[in-house]
């Protein structure tokens, strides 16, 4: 027997919102630098844990809350990790004053 998913409007808002948060944090993985990847692993683990709970419908919405402040905390340090910290993270190439 299928699981009834999300089934109120707060539900499937959030399950809408944490599949747009699950995209993003997988584009921004691809840029990410090594020492940042743990955290982005850590994000994308937490955002999947709520899709899942999500999809099987009746997940404790005021959980989701908490974690979400946590998953926003990783998603703004990633963010800084990127725009703002300069890395080394494309090679000069041969030739070329670094």
């Amino acid at each position: 027997m299928r699981s009834p998913g999300p089934t109120t409007r707060v539900e499937r808002a959030c399950l809408a919102r944490l599949t747009e948060m699950d995209a993003a944090l997988a584009r921004m993985q691809l840029e990410l630098p090594d020492d940042a990847r743990p955290l982005g692993e850590e994000a994308r683990r937490k955002v999947k844990v709520w899709l899942s709970r999500l999809g099987e419908g009746g997940a404790d919405l005021g959980a989701l809350t908490s974690d979400l402040e946590q998953i926003g905390g990783l998603m703004d340090a990633l963010t800084a990790r990127l725009l703002l910290v300069p890395w080394d993270g494309h090679p000069t190439p041969p030739g070329r004053p670094s």
